[in-house]
């Protein structure tokens, strides 16, 4: 799980980066506290759908860009990863931290 965290705030610092944007600048279009930026760059946190969509939009680039610069590992490259994002980013806040419980057991049942 933290990989992606990771993966996340990579592809958020590259394109804040790109762009000339400050982590204050970034947050202040997000709408969000500038703290969130910097944890969410660093993998500190994992961001809501929510947050990340706040972030991709003040970026001003698309979904599928964003993604697109995300390297999945080999565990996870493959045709589905894009379409559980899509599916995800429909989902409330609600429903994305029960797919997110059921993901978490899952790979710990599987540990066993």
């Amino acid at each position: 799980m933290n990989d992606i965290i990771n993966i996340v705030g990579h592809a958020v610092r590259h394109f804040r980066t790109s762009k000339n944007l400050s982590q204050e600048e970034l947050a202040d279009r997000a709408h969000v506290h500038p703290t969130h930026i910097g944890r969410i760059e660093r993998g500190a946190i994992n961001c809501t759908i929510e947050m990340l969509n706040k972030v991709i939009t003040a970026l001003d680039i698309s979904f599928e860009d964003f993604f697109k610069q995300i390297q999945p590992s080999s565990k996870t490259d493959n045709e589905v990863f894009p379409i559980l994002i899509a599916k995800l980013m429909e989902l409330n806040k609600e429903e994305q931290a029960c797919i997110l419980d059921f993901v978490t057991n899952y790979k710990l049942t599987k540990k066993e």
